[in-house]
Protein backbone atom coordinates (compact mmCIF):
# COMPACT_ATOMS: atom_id res chain seq x y z
CA UNK A 1 0.00 0.00 0.00
CA UNK A 2 1.42 3.42 -1.32
CA UNK A 3 0.05 5.43 1.12
CA UNK A 4 1.40 3.46 4.24
CA UNK A 5 2.80 5.98 6.69
CA UNK A 6 5.70 3.89 9.71
CA UNK A 7 5.39 5.61 12.96
CA UNK A 8 8.02 4.78 15.79
CA UNK A 9 8.54 5.91 19.66
CA UNK A 10 9.74 4.27 22.00
CA UNK A 11 8.72 6.80 24.92
CA UNK A 12 5.15 7.92 23.52
CA UNK A 13 3.33 4.60 23.02
CA UNK A 14 0.36 5.32 24.53
CA UNK A 15 0.19 8.72 24.02
CA UNK A 16 0.45 8.19 19.59
CA UNK A 17 -1.49 5.42 19.63
CA UNK A 18 -4.63 7.70 21.07
CA UNK A 19 -3.92 10.25 18.68
CA UNK A 20 -3.59 8.16 15.76
CA UNK A 21 -6.89 6.17 16.77
CA UNK A 22 -9.12 9.29 17.11
CA UNK A 23 -7.71 10.49 13.50
CA UNK A 24 -7.96 7.98 11.51
CA UNK A 25 -11.28 7.25 12.91
CA UNK A 26 -12.73 10.50 11.70
CA UNK A 27 -11.19 9.33 8.72
CA UNK A 28 -13.28 5.97 8.67
CA UNK A 29 -16.58 6.35 5.94
CA UNK A 30 -18.66 3.59 3.46
CA UNK A 31 -15.79 4.95 0.88
CA UNK A 32 -12.56 4.16 3.11
CA UNK A 33 -10.51 1.22 4.51
CA UNK A 34 -8.11 2.22 7.64
CA UNK A 35 -5.11 0.19 8.12
CA UNK A 36 -3.91 0.44 11.36
CA UNK A 37 -1.08 -2.18 12.53
CA UNK A 38 1.34 -2.03 15.51
CA UNK A 39 4.88 -3.92 15.13
CA UNK A 40 7.40 -4.43 18.42
CA UNK A 41 11.19 -3.88 18.37
CA UNK A 42 12.17 -3.07 22.26
CA UNK A 43 12.47 -0.82 22.98
CA UNK A 44 10.96 0.88 20.07
CA UNK A 45 7.39 0.06 18.82
CA UNK A 46 6.31 1.20 15.55
CA UNK A 47 3.06 2.00 13.81
CA UNK A 48 1.96 1.05 10.36
CA UNK A 49 -1.31 2.86 8.87
CA UNK A 50 -2.94 4.33 5.60
CA UNK A 51 -5.82 4.93 3.98
CA UNK A 52 -7.57 2.94 0.68
CA UNK A 53 -9.49 5.18 -0.53
CA UNK A 54 -11.88 4.91 -3.81
CA UNK A 55 -10.76 7.87 -5.83
CA UNK A 56 -7.59 9.10 -6.76
CA UNK A 57 -4.11 7.74 -5.44
CA UNK A 58 -3.05 11.05 -4.03
CA UNK A 59 -6.48 11.54 -2.10
CA UNK A 60 -5.72 8.71 -0.14
CA UNK A 61 -1.80 9.73 0.43
CA UNK A 62 -3.03 13.19 1.61
CA UNK A 63 -5.75 11.59 3.82
CA UNK A 64 -3.01 9.61 5.53
CA UNK A 65 -0.14 11.65 5.46
CA UNK A 66 -2.47 14.64 7.62
CA UNK A 67 -4.15 12.28 9.74
CA UNK A 68 -0.49 11.23 11.01
CA UNK A 69 1.02 14.72 11.09
CA UNK A 70 -1.71 15.84 12.66
CA UNK A 71 -1.67 12.90 15.60
CA UNK A 72 2.19 14.23 15.78
CA UNK A 73 2.11 17.92 15.77
CA UNK A 74 -0.82 17.58 18.60
CA UNK A 75 1.45 14.99 20.70
CA UNK A 76 4.37 17.20 20.36
CA UNK A 77 2.08 20.71 21.23
CA UNK A 78 0.34 18.59 24.28
CA UNK A 79 2.87 17.07 25.95
CA UNK A 80 6.19 17.15 24.73
CA UNK A 81 6.21 20.50 25.01
CA UNK A 82 5.51 20.31 28.54
CA UNK A 83 8.42 18.26 29.42
CA UNK A 84 10.56 19.90 27.66
CA UNK A 85 9.83 22.93 29.26
CA UNK A 86 10.19 21.54 32.20
CA UNK A 87 13.88 19.68 31.72
CA UNK A 88 14.21 22.84 30.41
CA UNK A 89 14.05 24.92 33.86
CA UNK A 90 15.20 21.96 35.94
CA UNK A 91 18.57 22.47 34.17
CA UNK A 92 18.38 26.16 33.67
CA UNK A 93 17.14 27.33 37.09
CA UNK A 94 19.14 24.55 38.83
CA UNK A 95 19.81 27.58 41.73
CA UNK A 96 16.29 28.17 42.58
CA UNK A 97 14.17 26.85 44.74
CA UNK A 98 11.67 24.45 43.92
CA UNK A 99 8.88 26.78 44.10
CA UNK A 100 10.48 29.44 42.06
CA UNK A 101 11.31 26.64 39.06
CA UNK A 102 7.38 25.97 39.72
CA UNK A 103 6.51 29.01 39.65
CA UNK A 104 8.28 29.44 36.21
CA UNK A 105 6.98 26.61 34.74
CA UNK A 106 3.74 27.56 35.16
CA UNK A 107 3.98 31.36 33.89
CA UNK A 108 5.84 29.65 30.81
CA UNK A 109 3.45 26.95 29.93
CA UNK A 110 0.05 29.67 30.52
CA UNK A 111 2.09 32.05 27.96
CA UNK A 112 2.12 29.17 25.81
CA UNK A 113 -1.35 27.60 26.39
CA UNK A 114 -2.54 31.51 24.44
CA UNK A 115 -0.60 31.06 21.21
CA UNK A 116 -1.14 27.28 21.27
CA UNK A 117 -3.10 27.42 17.63
CA UNK A 118 0.02 29.11 15.50
CA UNK A 119 2.40 27.06 17.29
CA UNK A 120 0.33 23.64 16.33
CA UNK A 121 0.05 24.79 12.96
CA UNK A 122 3.45 25.68 12.37
CA UNK A 123 4.47 21.90 13.86
CA UNK A 124 1.60 20.67 11.97
CA UNK A 125 2.96 22.11 8.58
CA UNK A 126 6.77 20.63 9.48
CA UNK A 127 5.74 17.24 10.27
CA UNK A 128 3.51 17.00 7.38
CA UNK A 129 6.52 18.65 4.80
CA UNK A 130 8.51 15.83 6.47
CA UNK A 131 5.80 13.38 5.64
CA UNK A 132 5.49 14.25 1.63
CA UNK A 133 9.59 13.24 1.44
CA UNK A 134 9.71 10.19 4.06
CA UNK A 135 7.05 7.58 5.07
CA UNK A 136 9.09 6.55 8.21
CA UNK A 137 8.57 8.64 11.62
CA UNK A 138 10.68 9.09 14.61
CA UNK A 139 8.82 10.59 17.01
CA UNK A 140 12.29 11.31 19.25
CA UNK A 141 14.09 12.07 16.39
CA UNK A 142 12.42 14.40 14.78
CA UNK A 143 11.82 16.61 17.95
CA UNK A 144 15.45 16.07 18.49
CA UNK A 145 16.69 17.15 14.90
CA UNK A 146 13.93 18.59 12.55
CA UNK A 147 12.40 20.75 15.57
CA UNK A 148 15.63 23.06 16.75
CA UNK A 149 14.32 26.17 15.82
CA UNK A 150 11.33 25.25 17.62
CA UNK A 151 12.71 24.32 20.96
CA UNK A 152 14.75 27.45 20.77
CA UNK A 153 11.88 29.40 20.95
CA UNK A 154 10.59 27.30 23.57
CA UNK A 155 14.00 28.23 25.44
CA UNK A 156 13.89 31.85 24.89
CA UNK A 157 10.38 32.03 26.15
CA UNK A 158 11.68 29.81 29.40
CA UNK A 159 14.40 32.56 29.60
CA UNK A 160 12.15 35.71 29.33
CA UNK A 161 9.54 34.13 31.81
CA UNK A 162 12.50 33.35 34.64
CA UNK A 163 13.76 36.80 33.90
CA UNK A 164 10.77 38.43 34.36
CA UNK A 165 9.52 36.01 37.20
CA UNK A 166 13.16 36.75 39.25
CA UNK A 167 13.66 40.09 39.02
CA UNK A 168 9.73 41.10 40.13
CA UNK A 169 10.67 38.71 43.43
CA UNK A 170 14.23 40.96 43.22
CA UNK A 171 12.11 43.95 43.43
CA UNK A 172 9.47 42.91 46.08
CA UNK A 173 12.67 42.09 48.28
CA UNK A 174 13.89 45.40 47.71
CA UNK A 175 10.96 47.47 48.65
CA UNK A 176 10.59 44.95 51.99
CA UNK A 177 14.25 45.77 52.81
CA UNK A 178 13.63 49.62 52.39
CA UNK A 179 10.17 49.38 54.12
CA UNK A 180 11.97 48.12 57.23
CA UNK A 181 14.68 50.52 57.28
CA UNK A 182 12.34 53.51 56.83
CA UNK A 183 10.40 52.16 59.61
CA UNK A 184 13.47 51.99 61.77
CA UNK A 185 14.41 55.37 61.45
CA UNK A 186 13.23 58.36 62.88
CA UNK A 187 11.90 61.31 60.66
CA UNK A 188 14.53 64.16 60.30
CA UNK A 189 11.23 66.38 58.39
CA UNK A 190 8.08 66.87 59.18
CA UNK A 191 6.62 67.28 55.33
CA UNK A 192 8.37 66.90 51.87
CA UNK A 193 6.83 68.33 49.02
CA UNK A 194 8.13 67.12 45.72
CA UNK A 195 7.24 69.01 42.97
CA UNK A 196 8.26 67.96 39.30
CA UNK A 197 7.67 70.01 36.41
CA UNK A 198 6.85 68.10 32.70
CA UNK A 199 10.43 69.67 31.48
CA UNK A 200 12.45 67.47 33.73
CA UNK A 201 12.31 70.11 36.81
CA UNK A 202 12.70 68.59 39.90
CA UNK A 203 13.00 69.71 43.72
CA UNK A 204 11.84 69.39 47.20
CA UNK A 205 10.32 71.86 49.63
CA UNK A 206 9.80 71.94 53.26
CA UNK A 207 6.18 72.30 54.93
CA UNK A 208 6.96 76.07 54.92
CA UNK A 209 7.92 76.48 50.93
CA UNK A 210 11.88 76.58 51.56
CA UNK A 211 13.82 74.39 48.89
CA UNK A 212 15.62 71.55 50.38
CA UNK A 213 19.52 71.17 48.68
CA UNK A 214 19.18 73.49 45.81
CA UNK A 215 21.87 71.84 44.69
CA UNK A 216 19.96 69.41 42.97
CA UNK A 217 17.34 71.55 41.01
CA UNK A 218 17.35 70.52 37.42
CA UNK A 219 19.83 67.70 38.01
CA UNK A 220 20.19 66.39 34.53
CA UNK A 221 19.45 62.83 35.89
CA UNK A 222 15.64 63.76 36.10
CA UNK A 223 13.68 63.53 32.81
CA UNK A 224 10.04 63.22 31.44
CA UNK A 225 10.44 60.81 28.72
CA UNK A 226 7.44 59.15 26.99
CA UNK A 227 5.11 59.42 30.01
CA UNK A 228 7.94 57.74 32.33
CA UNK A 229 9.70 59.99 34.94
CA UNK A 230 13.20 58.98 35.13
CA UNK A 231 14.95 59.32 37.95
CA UNK A 232 17.92 56.55 38.42
CA UNK A 233 16.81 55.93 42.41
CA UNK A 234 18.40 59.21 43.09
CA UNK A 235 14.48 60.19 44.36
CA UNK A 236 14.07 57.59 46.72
CA UNK A 237 17.83 57.79 47.96
CA UNK A 238 16.82 61.15 49.38
CA UNK A 239 13.87 60.81 50.54
CA UNK A 240 15.54 57.63 52.68
CA UNK A 241 17.89 60.02 53.45
CA UNK A 242 15.43 62.91 55.09
CA UNK A 243 12.80 60.35 56.12
CA UNK A 244 9.75 62.14 56.08
CA UNK A 245 6.38 62.16 58.09
CA UNK A 246 4.78 62.86 55.01
CA UNK A 247 5.59 63.01 51.92
CA UNK A 248 3.12 65.39 48.84
CA UNK A 249 3.63 65.13 45.27
CA UNK A 250 2.87 67.75 43.03
CA UNK A 251 2.83 66.28 40.08
CA UNK A 252 0.93 65.54 36.67
CA UNK A 253 -1.27 62.36 35.84
CA UNK A 254 1.30 60.85 33.58
CA UNK A 255 4.29 61.07 36.08
CA UNK A 256 2.31 60.00 39.52
CA UNK A 257 1.41 56.92 37.54
CA UNK A 258 4.88 56.00 36.59
CA UNK A 259 6.73 53.16 38.23
CA UNK A 260 9.06 54.98 39.67
CA UNK A 261 6.81 57.11 42.10
CA UNK A 262 5.04 53.54 42.50
CA UNK A 263 8.09 52.24 44.25
CA UNK A 264 7.77 55.19 46.68
CA UNK A 265 4.69 54.80 47.08
CA UNK A 266 5.19 50.96 47.67
CA UNK A 267 8.59 51.90 50.75
CA UNK A 268 6.64 54.71 52.34
CA UNK A 269 2.98 53.56 52.34
CA UNK A 270 0.78 55.60 54.29
CA UNK A 271 3.08 58.75 54.43
CA UNK A 272 2.72 59.41 50.66
CA UNK A 273 0.07 61.58 48.98
CA UNK A 274 -0.70 63.55 46.46
CA UNK A 275 -1.70 67.02 46.68
CA UNK A 276 -5.40 67.46 44.98
CA UNK A 277 -4.78 70.45 43.14
CA UNK A 278 -3.22 73.56 44.95
CA UNK A 279 -1.88 76.67 43.26
CA UNK A 280 1.87 75.35 42.64
CA UNK A 281 0.36 72.20 40.70
CA UNK A 282 -2.10 73.62 38.37
CA UNK A 283 1.24 76.77 37.39
CA UNK A 284 2.87 72.91 36.73
CA UNK A 285 -0.27 72.05 34.61
CA UNK A 286 -0.25 75.21 32.64
CA UNK A 287 3.32 75.59 31.92
CA UNK A 288 2.93 71.95 30.25
CA UNK A 289 0.19 73.22 27.93
CA UNK A 290 2.40 76.39 27.00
Amino acid sequence: MNSQIVIGTASFVDEIRVRLECELNFLSDEQDIVYFEERENPPWLFFIVGVTRCGKQGERRFACRFAVAKAVSDLFISQLETNFVKDYIEKTYHYCSPQDRFEIATSTLETLDKLKIIRRNRVLQSVYDYLVEYRTINIEGFAKFRLRGYRTQLERIVERTGEELLAAKDYIEFVRLLRCFVELQEPKIDEAHIFITPEGAFFICDKNGYVIRKEHIHTPSFSVTEGEFNYKDYLLSMLITLVPEIIIFHVSDHIWECDPLRTVQQVFEERVMRCPGCERCRHLYHSKKK
